[in-house]
């Protein structure tokens, strides 16, 4: 379905938006929604994946000061 067929879908059906509101009739807000929804799943996504460590080539060195 268009984004523009859901917007009539849900103002049909009286489903309003999270503020109550009439969605907008070209569809913006439906296509806003899927958006941050589908980032919202690559985030967890992401936060769920193992990584494996990657070793540097960084070296620790003590020097003394002299006195």
């Amino acid at each position: 379905m268009s984004y523009r067929r859901i917007t009539k879908h849900l103002n049909d059906k009286g489903i309003t938006t999270h503020r109550g509101n009439k969605w907008g009739i070209t569809g913006n807000s439906v296509y806003s929604v899927l958006k941050r929804h589908k980032e919202r799943e690559n985030r967890l996504t992401d936060m769920q994946r193992e990584y494996k460590p990657v070793w540097g080539k960084m070296k620790v060195i003590w020097e003394r000061n002299p006195d």
